[in-house]
């Protein structure tokens, strides 16, 4: 009796997978060992999907990103992809220099690709928020071209056209900021799609201070299958604000999205804050412990409940000792930096 058997042909860098059907011996100690090899080849398909690093980008890695983009680079200087995504990385490091250059490089190197104008558009935007009056006009209608260059691309780009939304709700009136075509906005990404459409429409009536408009709309977009973790983290940290604050309703939606993914950090973060809220301090440590166990790239959980204690007048001990573990690595991208750990460390001390 003949055993057949699927072989996966693996391609470096990037898995392409090619299959054959050959007959696998009968013998038994061959079928162990074949097994195995199967459960190799798993394996490495897993870690090469986990390693690409504009999946690690949409999982808040950065500092994982990074190291694959930059030997990237190093070995492909004229990579666009690896400019373009260098240009996101070296922002959430909080450099405002070095994005616009790499993603104008990008483009150069290729404009037939949306992403990378969408790149470019929001790196204009960067430059925008440090510009003067006339500068600003000229850097506005710059990101329109790019942006729009973009959505004419890849009409299904959502990204793009939440840059789009953010450029219509903050831009000054004299630079084509409009309430009216951010709200149309809105609901055209709700034709792309209904959760993202939903957190469009959230995004609006925050901007216009209607906190209960905006839970409800996240509440509806939370609700839609399958489940789409930018509308669960947006719900949570909606019940985590300030102005919309109830401890019971954050801590659920945090729990369900560690369920989806508990290699990410947003969910503890908000958690930390609601058990230093509730004074909860065996609950806080354990779920710090945990954290640093599933991301230890990632301190912010310990960050936020610093951050908590002291708006809230208690514990500066507590909260000195959380930022010196805070402190002991470099934050990671889209975090505090080391100086407003420092800033609030000063002020626990």
């Amino acid at each position: 009796m003949k055993f057949h058997t699927a072989v996966i042909i693996l391609t470096p860098p990037f898995a392409k997978l090619k299959m054959r059907v050959l007959p696998l011996p009968a013998n038994r100690s061959y079928q162990r060992w074949f097994l195995a090899i199967l459960c190799v080849v798993a394996a490495f398909s897993a870690n090469a999907q986990q390693a690409d690093p504009e999946k690690l980008i949409d999982a808040g890695h950065w500092k994982k990103a990074r190291v694959l983009v930059e030997a990237r680079r190093s070995q492909s200087p004229n990579d666009a992809l690896a400019n373009f995504l260098l240009s996101q990385i070296h922002n959430a490091f909080g450099d405002y220099t070095s994005p616009l250059p790499l993603a104008e490089k990008a483009v150069a190197l290729d404009g037939h690709v949306a992403k990378y104008h969408r790149q470019l558009a929001e790196a204009l935007g960067l430059e925008a928020q440090h510009a003067g009056a006339l500068r600003l006009i000229f850097l506005a209608r710059q990101f329109r071209s790019e942006i729009d260059l973009a959505i004419s691309l890849d009409p299904r780009d959502i990204q793009a056209h939440r840059d789009l939304l953010e450029y219509y709700l903050v831009a000054p009136g004299i630079a084509g900021g409009d309430l009216q075509k951010a709200t149309a906005m809105a609901k055209q990404i709700g034709f792309l799609d209904a959760a993202e459409g939903l957190l469009a429409e959230a995004r609006v009536a925050s901007f216009r201070k209607r906190f209960g408009d905006a839970g409800e709309l996240l509440r509806q977009a939370s609700a839609l299958q399958p489940p789409n973790y930018r509308a669960r983290l947006a719900l949570a940290q909606y019940y985590s604000a300030p102005e919309s604050f109830n401890p019971v309703m954050a801590s659920n939606a945090a729990e369900e999205l560690l369920k989806l993914d508990p290699g990410r950090v947003e969910p503890y973060a908000i958690l930390a804050q609601v058990y230093a809220e509730q004074c909860n301090w065996n609950a806080l440590d354990s779920l710090l412990s945990e954290a640093t166990q599933h991301n230890s790239d990632d301190l912010t959980p310990y960050y936020r409940a610093a951050e908590t204690l002291l708006a809230e007048g208690r514990e500066p001990a507590r909260a000195a000792r959380y930022l010196r573990v805070y402190l002991e690595h470099e934050p990671e991208g889209n975090e505090p930096t080391l100086a407003d750990a420092r800033r609030k460390l000063a002020a626990a001390n």
